[in-house]
């Protein structure tokens, strides 16, 4: 509380520094030409539009940038001039009332016990941002429906919905997308990287045919072989699935992060010898006995509760996905255990033996989110009426133990 104060001093004081010439009479003799200055900044913006656009969509940035040179000409000509020695009384008053109406309106109608920087979680903040973000691609969203040849409004939508995982939106504008530019090798790569992650992960089919497609224009498209590389894998092609991965691995220099990554997803995939698993408990049981040979394997204990809030949403033999994914990288699970609410709370192992896709597990990623969801429909994709929980990104240690608890609805 006292250092919201202490900031609040300093800020008023500096501001009324700065009007200390006011108060004394003193002005600056040099005049600025205003007219002048907004035609340079004209001038300057103009430029800069040639450099980006061209076209009819460069012609209607400059109409725009028209209209504002026009109506800042317009302003800068009717500014009256105050005289000097004007005003100070009123400034005076001004400068003495301000503080304390202030105080009084906060007072009113503000809170206090907010002025107290350290009772600001950094977790309160971050849940605030989400709706706020949501906002912007509802907002985005819209306009596009009333300008649908937004290309790279359309693009920018796409990511968006990407990021926030919501992969059938995503898979919707990058397709609104590909109608105005059906030719770009890069569109379709997002497009068929967001089919993938629509259908829970699963590379084969549409994507793996997108991905060929791109390969033949283009043999080097990284996202392209990236997408190859895991169809070719989850069809039991593993062969194919490295050579992908080595031409990929061949586009980054030595050392660099990059190369290291899939250095080390090769030599996951060359070690083989993982089985799938028939169900989550046979997974369980035979944890230890089919982890790969290659290197340092991770296996960790995750205990999923469901918040006393919940419990009524809940019905006895809906599904619960647990799972752990890559805090940044591809959104597919990394490894998964099904349950039913019946069974909650509970506690299972995720390890690297359950990876969709060899060398795409634990011990892949540095940071992990764990997370689990009980599914109404029993979908691998978040619904909205799902019941779910999720960790921050997490640096996951071998044999550690975590805790999720269910504690929030998917809208």
């Amino acid at each position: 509380m006292i250092g919201f104060w202490i900031v609040a001093a300093l800020t008023l004081l500096a501001a009324y520094a700065l009007l200390i010439p006011a108060l004394l009479g003193k002005r600056s003799r040099s005049k600025v030409d205003r007219q002048r200055l907004n035609l340079m900044l004209h001038q300057q913006r103009q430029d800069e539009l040639a450099g980006e656009f061209s076209g009819k969509e460069l012609e209607g940035l400059q109409l725009e940038l028209d209209k504002d040179l026009l109506g800042d000409l317009a302003t800068s000509e009717n500014v009256d001039k105050p005289s000097a020695g004007q005003g100070y009384i009123p400034l005076i008053a001004t400068l003495i009332v301000a503080p304390f109406l202030g105080i009084l309106v906060y007072a009113m109608l503000g809170r206090f016990d907010l002025a107290d920087f350290r009772a600001q979680p950094e977790a309160h903040q971050q849940a605030n941002a989400a709706p706020e973000i949501q906002g912007m691609i509802d907002r985005l969203a819209k306009r596009l429906k009333e300008n649908p040849n937004d290309m790279k409004g359309w693009l920018l939508l796409g990511r968006s919905y990407q990021q926030t995982e919501q992969f059938d939106q995503a898979v919707e504008a990058y397709a609104q997308a590909l109608k105005l530019e059906p030719e770009s090798i890069d569109i379709k790569a997002l497009y068929a990287e967001s089919l993938a992650n629509s259908l829970g992960g699963n590379y084969t089919g549409e994507t793996a045919q997108i991905a060929a497609e791109i390969l033949a224009k283009n043999p080097k498209h990284h996202t392209a072989l990236w997408l190859a590389s895991a169809g070719a894998e989850q069809n039991g092609e593993p062969a194919k699935a490295i050579a992908f991965l080595e031409t990929l691995r061949g586009e980054f220099a030595k050392d660099s992060p990059e190369e290291q990554h899939l250095t080390k997803i090769i030599s996951q995939i060359k070690g083989g010898g993982q089985t799938e698993q028939a169900d989550s408990n046979a997974a369980e049981n035979a944890a230890a006995s089919d982890m790969p040979t290659t290197g340092e394997q991770k296996s960790i204990r995750v205990k999923v509760t469901l918040a006393p809030s919940l419990k009524a949403k809940a019905s006895p033999d809906d599904t619960v996905f647990i799972f752990a994914r890559a805090a940044a990288g591809p959104p597919m699970p990394l490894a998964i255990v099904k349950k039913r609410a019946k069974d909650l709370p509970t506690e299972v192992t995720l390890d690297d033996s359950m990876s969709m896709v060899q060398g795409m597990n634990l011990s892949a990623f540095d940071k992990l989110v764990i997370g689990a969801r009980v599914s109404k429909a029993g979908q691998a994709l978040p619904q909205p009426g799902d019941l779910q929980g999720l960790t921050k990104p997490l640096e996951i240690e071998n044999g550690g133990s975590y805790a999720v608890e269910i504690g929030e609805e998917v809208k």
